[in-house]
């Protein structure tokens, strides 16, 4: 089963978090699109407080969805996804398009990439000790060393939690996610979806590129590109109003 968090009622529309994040992450604007929405916030697979498990590619996350939708008796919802959750929403997109009313995908392109810079977070993650954490602050000391970002040590340390004990566990199955992480950055395969369909890209990102123009109009005819000026990857996070501001327009 898929953890989830859900806020109002109308037309559904899941949201999908990218890697390492969780339904938290996409909370804020599924708690924007209520209004008018039945908004379903997910943690994927080894991920958030859903289920751990060895096997992550596109295919299967996709058919997580679908049974996701199955299990809440949502014959068609629309799909909003960042990063990861973008290619999940795509693969199951082209997959089952007449399920599907209208796909949005959040700095991603449907080709291969591979960042290798997930890989050095993930290291960075498992390397830490947990068993000797004291602090959510000693996690950070520690992280710093690897990673000079301070919005991507918060983001990773999201991830962070603790018992009433005290003792710290880290929620996502990382090493699941480290070996799997050729298969998250694959591209998506099916044929052509016209399905109303929305990318939004950071302007200071290079996850969406001109080389992946002829993939986007390709595999999704019916598409358009809008770029958010002054924010990188995470377009959610780092310009949240004009992000919910598109969302809400859209769809």
């Amino acid at each position: 089963m898929l953890s989830f968090l859900e806020y109002g009622s109308g037309p559904p529309v899941i949201l999908l978090h990218g890697l390492l994040g969780s339904k938290l992450n996409m909370a804020g604007a599924a708690r924007v699109l209520s209004d008018h929405h039945h908004a379903l916030a997910i943690d994927l697979r080894n991920h958030g407080d859903s289920f751990h498990h060895n096997s992550m590619n596109y295919r299967i996350m996709a058919a997580d969805i679908g049974g996701f939708m199955d299990d809440n008796g949502l014959d068609t919802a629309s799909l909003v996804g960042h990063s990861m959750g973008g290619k999940c929403a795509m693969q199951y997109a082209l997959s089952f398009p007449d399920r599907v009313d209208k796909l949005v995908v959040v700095d991603i392109g449907p080709g291969e990439y591979i960042d290798p810079s997930w890989t050095k977070y993930l290291k960075a993650m498992l390397s830490i000790d947990i068993s000797t954490l004291t602090s959510r602050q000693e996690a950070d000391e520690r992280l710093k060393k690897e990673i000079t970002s301070k919005i991507y040590r918060q983001f990773l340390l999201s991830n962070l939690v603790s018992d009433e004990n005290g003792s710290y566990c880290w929620r996502p199955n990382l090493n699941a996610i480290l070996a799997a992480r050729h298969d998250i950055g694959a591209q998506v395969t099916g044929p052509a979806s016209y399905i109303d369909t929305l990318f939004v890209k950071g302007s200071e990102s290079d996850y969406i590129q001109e080389k992946d123009q002829a993939a986007i109009d390709q595999l999704f005819p019916q598409a358009h590109l809008i770029s958010v000026a002054g924010c990188g990857h995470l377009v959610h996070i780092e310009a949240r109003e004009r992000f919910n501001q598109l969302l809400h327009d859209f769809l």
